[in-house]
């Protein structure tokens, strides 16, 4: 009897999985902003000339394959090697209004103090 080797995936199959997988959990909503946050490596500001929220990019992963979430643009945007991938969502567990309510911008070194 001979065994069946499963074929690995490759470094693009995997990152189209991943950023995929990550897309559809935030469009599925089954888990609040605060809980999904707690595995975010960095927030990436995404701001107003007058210093105001606008949106944000947060990092997921990095070394293998980098992948951001992009609330700007409602992507998820996962890079490795010469790989990119992009796959949209919609925010049905309210990152972007957690990230706006939690936006401390005298933090950041703006100055403004407010």
């Amino acid at each position: 009897m001979t065994a069946l080797k499963k074929k690995s995936e490759t470094c693009d199959e995997q990152l189209r999985r991943m950023c995929k997988n990550i897309a559809e959990d935030i469009t599925a909503g089954k888990e609040d902003a605060s809980k999904w946050m707690e595995d975010i490596l960095d927030i990436e500001w995404i701001t107003h000339n007058d210093h105001s929220y606008k949106a944000a990019r947060l990092l997921v992963t990095f070394g293998g394959p980098n992948i951001w979430v992009n609330l700007q643009t409602n992507t998820v945007d996962g890079y490795w090697g010469c790989d990119e991938v992009n796959y949209g969502f919609v925010d049905n567990i309210g990152l972007n209004d957690y990230l706006e309510e939690i936006y401390q911008p005298w933090l950041y070194g703006d100055g403004l103090g407010k």
